[in-house]
């Protein structure tokens, strides 16, 4: 998670909020971790940065 945590410019607890929010598409929870499609987040994040502007 802290790979996701650089690319959101947040902390780990911060995107652990998010997901369990339901913010953050593409995360399985398998036990007591999580685990995030690489390509389900980077479609994520391009379709944000369009619906911004490009601006992120």
């Amino acid at each position: 998670m802290q790979d996701l945590a650089l690319l959101l410019a947040t902390s780990s607890s911060g995107v652990y909020s998010r997901v369990a929010r339901g913010q953050i598409p593409g995360v399985l929870r398998i036990g007591r971790s999580l685990r995030c499609d690489p390509r389900v987040i980077a479609q994520w994040l391009s379709a944000n940065k369009a619906s911004a502007g490009g601006l992120s």
